[in-house]
């Protein structure tokens, strides 16, 4: 986001709007040649159930309960949830639908179900309820900063999927201002594991098959253990070999599964 646009912002969470940036599109233009923009909302902040409870508390809605009883509560409800998922049921939990998903291709309408090729994830759905109360929002458009990296796209060229990644196959992630470029070390692409940051890897500029301002290609760390992981991208990068003095990130909204390593 432009720096001259965050007292603008605050204000528009303030009020209760939805601030949305809008970014050059470097994979598409119209018929005309003209140039179109994809949105992002701004996010502020990533929350957790921990937080979610403590706003309950201060709100007063939560029934007598503490944050650690409303936590300890929700995470019996998810693990009530999973259980009926995993017995191929559908769940409607009042936010979403959810529902298992297998992900990958299968040769034949007789191949058998591989661990290799194959995973099985949790698919989401929003319901009416959702959707109708996010039609009410108001949005306000805001001028992305063009300069800061953003991925559009991420292809797993092994399996061709885009929501699971393959331990020592190739990856392809497409955007603007993605080039690796910096001295600075936080610079690279990472691998960050949603449930143990531990467990994150990251790729030097030099681990880059392909290293250009619009796409990124290498090949997936074969070290990534099993789990659920995003792609977060670290560079100085500014134009041609111009480097700003500190670094920018972005990290992209979609995560992605690893069944094996």
């Amino acid at each position: 986001m432009n720096l001259n646009t965050l007292a603008a912002q605050e204000a528009d969470y303030k009020s209760g709007s939805l601030p949305v940036a809008l970014y050059p599109n470097a994979m598409r233009r119209e018929a005309d040649g003209k140039q179109t923009f994809f949105a992002r909302p701004i996010i502020r902040e990533h929350l957790s159930m921990d937080d979610i409870a403590s706003d309950m508390v201060v709100a007063g809605v939560n029934n007598g309960m503490s944050r650690e009883q409303i936590v300890s509560t929700w995470k019996n409800i998810n693990c009530a949830v999973l259980d009926r998922v995993a017995n191929s049921c559908s769940v409607d939990t009042g936010l979403c639908l959810c529902s298992t998903r297998i992900s990958g291709t299968f040769a034949t309408d007789s191949e058998a179900f591989s661990r290799e090729r194959h995973g099985i994830d949790m698919a989401f759905r929003t319901n009416s309820y959702v959707r109708d109360k996010l039609a009410g929002l108001s949005v306000v458009i805001r001028q992305g900063n063009s300069v800061k990296p953003q991925i559009s796209g991420v292809r797993d060229l092994e399996s061709g999927s885009c929501e699971e990644l393959t331990p020592g196959g190739f990856l392809e992630v497409t955007g603007s201002n993605l080039a690796l470029l910096g001295k600075d070390e936080a610079v690279g692409l990472y691998f960050m594991n949603e449930d143990d940051p531990s467990m994150s890897v990251v790729l030097k500029a030099e681990k880059m098959g392909v290293n250009s301002p619009s796409r990124l290609a290498c090949v997936v760390p074969a070290t990534l253990a099993p789990g659920r992981y995003r792609l977060k991208v670290v560079t100085q990068f500014m134009h041609g070999r111009t480097q700003r003095k500190e670094p920018q990130s972005f990290t992209y909204d979609r995560s992605f599964s690893v069944t094996s390593a």
